[in-house]
């Protein structure tokens, strides 16, 4: 199943936020942590990171869309995490 890429809550900031620009493509591959969307509020960019590993599917916000805590910004399809690895 899927997991969404999701603009992360930023305490009591209130202010415009901005997707900026995609760090990564439909199709690449993504460990969880990687930095995946930049978000731009006036002044301050910050990078979302990936929640989990695996391969990205979606990128449903485009550089210029207003965002809040909560939105969906894309899909990460995980990685099977159940497959042993090779020389085991």
């Amino acid at each position: 199943m899927p997991t969404p890429i999701v603009v992360p809550s930023l305490g009591n900031v209130n202010r415009q936020l901005k997707v900026s620009l995609w760090l990564t493509r439909a199709g690449e591959q993504v460990v969880s942590g990687d930095r995946v969307v930049e978000l731009l509020m006036p002044g301050v960019t910050f990078d979302v990171e990936s929640p989990c590993t695996g391969t990205v599917i979606a990128c449903e916000c485009q550089p210029g869309v207003e965002v809040e805590a909560g939105t969906v910004l894309g899909w990460i399809e995980p990685a099977d995490v159940d497959e042993p690895e090779l020389g085991s």
